[in-house]
């Protein structure tokens, strides 16, 4: 067995001038561990059929094939932030099956300038996302709904705009930066909106200067004291000196109740035991 950490992969045998870079490939006699490191945690990321695993174990079992009789691959991403480790096994025949089938076709109409353009959680990552036509027209979808109140819509139709919720303020939010930055840094003009001051807060030019000048003017009482965050506390004494010191004094209180999609890994919560839990604060 041996272990490969960093390791160039070279993908132009499916997409022309691609590489790739994986964070660990463990290779032994009829298996190959491809392992992925996702520090973000805004996104779940799953290890099945997971395009990015799938095209890196490619790239690795055509470096490493010639050498090791390959028959399973083992697709492992570690989301440390999201408490995510996820495994999926797969076999070298799938691998081929779905880069002769459904990869180098795509690639070919990519390469064209043709296939379809779809919507979904990878908008986030591409370049094109905030004047993507696909995109705004599956957002602007919601419009059916004529944006009536709530309590109006049926269970059925609350059930179908959910999902597309988060998308649709993210795309929001994109689309306000982008006709932002347009106006601030190249001068755009819109017809609807226009480029204003925004508000912002007052601050200190010289903060010894300011509490000389108030003690000058007979005001003493003008610093406040205040523990360091728990994050920085533990990080100061260690997490094992944290414990010991400190563990009898720090409580976690139950997060606020969030709607959050079935697929979340997070046990659900019951609507009694949420009234239970939160009846101080209610």
């Amino acid at each position: 067995m041996q272990a490969y950490t960093e390791i160039e992969l070279d993908l132009s045998a499916y997409i022309p001038h691609g590489f790739g870079t994986s964070d660990c490939i463990i290779v032994s006699d009829n298996r190959m561990h491809v392992i992925d490191l996702k520090y973000g945690q805004g996104v779940l990321v799953e290890s099945e059929e997971n395009p990015q695993m799938m095209l890196y174990a490619l790239g690795a079992l055509d470096l490493f094939g010639d050498l090791y009789n390959f028959e399973e691959v083992s697709l492992t991403i570690f989301q440390p932030r999201r408490d995510n480790i996820s495994t999926w096994n797969t076999t070298v025949s799938h691998l081929r099956e779905w880069a002769d089938e459904v990869l180098k076709p795509k690639v070919a109409l990519a390469n064209e300038g043709l296939g379809d353009y779809c919507s979904g959680d990878w908008c986030r990552f591409c370049k094109a996302a905030v004047k993507c036509r696909a995109r705004a027209e599956k957002q602007l979808a919601l419009a059916k709904y004529e944006f009536q109140k709530p309590p109006l819509l049926s269970d059925e139709e609350i059930d179908e705009i959910l999902p597309d919720l988060d998308p649709l303020m993210k795309w929001a939010e994109d689309l306000m930066q982008y006709a932002t930055d347009e106006a601030a840094e190249h001068g755009k003009k819109w017809r609807t909106y226009k480029l204003v001051e925004g508000r912002s807060k007052r601050k200190y030019t010289d903060e010894q200067a300011v509490s000389e000048a108030a003690k000058n003017a007979g005001y003493t009482d003008i610093y406040r004291r205040s523990l360091i965050p728990i994050t920085e506390m533990e990080r100061l004494m260690g997490k094992k000196t944290f414990h010991e010191v400190l563990g009898g004094l720090v409580m976690k209180p139950p997060g606020k109740p969030t709607l959050v999609p079935r697929t979340d890994k997070r046990p659900e919560l019951i609507a009694n035991d949420v009234h239970d839990e939160f009846k101080e604060e209610i």
